[in-house]
Parts: structure tokens; sequence; C-alpha cells
């Protein structure tokens, strides 16, 4: 790959063919051109820096839609839980805004959104989530009820987070609880 070796023109149409990819998924996810803008310029300078690896790269695609994705959820993350805001976070999150109307709202609209995106998984997905994060059962539990294994459950598990974080990622700007659901400081 002529990227890295250094061929800054190669880089240079790596760039313009995936700037709209990156500068979207930032844009996206931040709702904020400017910050969408930067964090690109960010991702493409990091894989500037690190293109000796790239000849290890199957799909230069989707390596840059994660590498992406993943600074941009960095960012968001630092930003939420950033020193900061952490009395913001904590005035939001007391005993007394959760009796403030907005925050009761908000709090019913995120069990709403929660449920349903429950609701939206795939029967034997949905089974075991519920089984294992509401039901309280171990894996072993749930393999032996429902005539799976051990591993099954987990892979469940696993594809159900996804599937819920993919199904939240959609309101997270129009709910700020969300956005935390979504940095998955709650559902691990």
């Amino acid at each position: 790959m002529k990227i890295a070796a250094g061929d800054e023109t190669s880089f240079a149409e790596l760039t313009k063919l995936h700037w709209p990819q990156v500068y979207g998924t930032a844009v996206r996810i931040t709702k904020s051109p400017e910050q969408a803008k930067d964090l690109a310029q960010e991702m493409f300078i990091k894989l500037w820096n690190n293109r000796n690896k790239l000849p290890e790269v199957e799909n230069i695609r989707a390596y840059i839609y994660v590498s992406a994705r993943n600074l941009v959820m960095d960012f968001m993350e630092k930003k939420v839980f950033h020193s900061s805001n952490f009395q913001n976070l904590s005035d939001y999150f007391t005993e007394d805004s959760i009796h403030h109307p907005i925050a009761g709202l908000e709090l019913k609209e995120l069990e709403q959104t929660v449920a349903a995106a429950i609701r939206s998984l795939p029967e034997k997905t949905r089974q075991v989530f519920e089984l294992h994060r509401f039901g309280g059962k171990s894996h072993k539990e749930i393999a032996v009820l429902l005539g799976i294994s051990e591993v099954s459950s987990k892979t469940y598990i696993v594809r159900a987070l996804k599937d819920i974080r993919h199904y939240l990622s959609k309101y997270a700007s129009d709910n700020p609880l969300l956005l935390v659901f979504l940095l998955g400081k709650f559902f691990y």
C-alpha cells in the first residue's frame, strides 16, 4: 500500500474518498458540524500517523468507519463524563431532580424507549435478555430453561445489548439519559 510507504497523494485521495463517511458519522453523533469537522480531521491525522499498520487492514472502509465511530464516541464520553460536567450530572441524577416534572418526563420517556428497544429484539434474544437482566438468571440457568448452551446465552446477551444500543442511538439527542446508556455505563 502506497500510503504505508508515505505517499501523500494516495493519502489525499483516500481522505477525499472517505471524508463524507467520517464527517457524516461525526456530525450524526455530535450534532455539531464544527466538532464533526475537527473529529474527522483528527481521525485522518491518526490514520496518517499510524499508516505503517495499514498493510494489515483487510477492509479499509470498515477500518475507517470503526476508527471514526470510536473516536467520536470517546469524545462524547469525555464530554459527558468530564470533571467539569460532574456537578451537572450529579444534579441531574439526584433524588430531588427525579421529582422535577421535566426530569420525570425524561425518565418516563427513557423507560418507554428502553422498553420499545427490548420489544424490538428477536424473540429468543429478548427471552434470554429478560431472563438474565430482569429475572436474575445465570447463563447456566438460562441454558437449562431454554435448551441452549451457556455460550449461546452469553452470545444472545451481547447481541441484545448491541441491538438495544443501536435502537437507542436513534433517540440519544432527544434525551440526555439515553446518551449515558449508550456510552455503556449502565448497559454493560
